[in-house]
């Protein structure tokens, strides 16, 4: 029997998924510490061709430790986590689950809408400390939008905004030519970030991180939202200049904002004295967009699935190797 090391956060988010594995395939899926040397020499040891990773970042131990035609399985679609030139070097194929979180984001993504429109979080944390402090709302209801990246998650997220809630949505991408349907809810689309940001009342980013898109939210680009408006991150935390963000929040110029991703997770504050915790315009929830029980049996078995097939029958036989 084949052992395949998982990351014990990812095992535990869906271990019965991982346990039917264990009973009705010939590979083994045992979760492991997910700390680089610890891993590195636990693969070494028993001799493991296969891991699945969380989000956990990999620098450099891992990759040598893997054995040439080994996989290394991103457990959820981001794979910035982990280094595709080191894993290529090394002979590796890097894998990831697309397509089976969308809805998990999405939904959470509209709740953190909601939430910072009719002040959820104010609300609750006052009422159960002994206050009765209404505060009022607003509807979003034809409210404008800026979702930028319009990929799976963006226009799903899109078409539950519009159809949905009847918001007006503005898609942001690089493409010059999107094939969008009606169903996708998108009602504008641009190529030009000053457009996408200038009178949105929400703008929410699902960019992915490269060099270009990296620190993307900055005092820049929260300089042209304009003022009241909301900001909204459901994609990598590293898209974010935090302390500009603070400083866009503790001056008002935005309204409110809203994060589920941080660069540093768990959250710490990159300079003193602008914790984005401490300021009452901002809700934060600790990187559970996809973490549904929905969600996370497909990322399992999706994760699984794509180890199996490349080392049963070999990189061509799965299509999310995205190393190739």
């Amino acid at each position: 029997m084949e052992t395949i090391f998982v990351s014990e956060i990812s095992y535990a988010k869906a271990s019965s998924t991982f346990e039917t594995l264990n009973a009705t395939t010939s590979f083994q899926f045992t979760p492991v510490a997910e700390d680089e040397p610890t891993l590195a020499a636990a693969i070494r040891d028993n001799n493991v061709k296969a891991f699945i990773a969380d989000i956990h970042p990999y620098t450099g131990e891992l990759y040598t430790s893997l054995p040439k035609g080994g996989v290394i399985a991103r457990y959820g679609v981001g794979h910035d986590s982990v280094n595709k030139d080191l894993a290529t070097a090394n002979g590796l194929w890097v894998a990831n689950t697309p397509g089976v979180l969308d809805n998990a984001v999405a939904e959470h993504a509209v709740w953190m809408i909601g939430a910072l429109a009719r002040h959820i979080h104010d609300a609750h944390a006052s009422t159960v400390a002994g206050q009765w402090a209404p505060k009022g709302g607003f509807e979003i209801r034809n409210r404008n939008i800026s979702i930028l990246g319009c990929g799976r998650i963006g226009r799903t997220l899109a078409a539950k905004l519009h159809h949905g809630f009847g918001m007006v949505v503005t898609g942001y991408d690089i493409m010059e030519k999107p094939n969008f349907a009606p169903e996708d809810g998108i009602t504008h689309y641009t190529t030009s970030l000053d457009e996408a940001l200038k009178d949105a009342d929400y703008v929410l980013t699902l960019l992915p991180v490269l060099e270009s898109t990296k620190h993307i939210a900055n005092a820049e680009f929260f300089a042209k939202m304009k003022a009241g408006a909301h900001f909204i991150n459901s994609a990598r935390g590293a898209l974010v200049c935090e302390n500009d963000l603070y400083d866009a929040l503790s001056n008002n110029h935005l309204a409110a904002a809203a994060l589920d991703v941080f660069e540093n997770e768990p959250y710490t504050p990159q300079a003193e004295g602008k914790d984005l915790r401490t300021l009452p315009n901002i809700l934060v929830t600790p990187h559970v967009g996809s973490n549904t029980e929905e969600s996370n049996a497909a990322m399992a078995s999706t994760a699984a699935q794509n180890i199996m097939q490349i080392l049963t029958e070999g990189p061509e036989a799965c299509q999310n190797i995205v190393n190739r």
